[in-house]
């Protein structure tokens, strides 16, 4: 089953936030993860949810997911990412295939 990180980030810093975002791609990528949304328009349909810039990763397991949120890489960022955004950030196991 794939993994996926769901991220809702509220960028306050646009300087410190363009170095992280090209950090993270190659961090990311090192684990097999790419990106299915990073940004773009979003519309709430129920709830008081008020998202700010979602960012979706998808990954070939959820334990591939899991080890990326627990690596190196990833944990080199985090002092940037701190300073340049606030997020909210899960890590999701998707559904079965149908053919598994």
């Amino acid at each position: 089953m794939k993994g996926y990180m769901l991220i809702d980030t509220e960028v306050i810093d646009q300087e410190l936030f363009a170095e992280f975002a090209v950090k993270i791609v190659d961090a990311m990528e090192a684990h097999g993860g790419r990106f299915l949304a990073r940004g773009g328009t979003t519309e709430v349909i129920d709830g008081d949810w008020e998202p700010h810039r979602i960012v979706i990763m998808e990954f070939d397991s959820y334990e591939r997911a899991q080890g990326f949120v627990r690596s190196a890489e990833y944990g080199a960022l985090q002092d940037l990412r701190a300073r340049c955004m606030h997020s909210r950030v899960i890590v999701v196991e998707g559904y079965p295939d149908a053919a598994s």
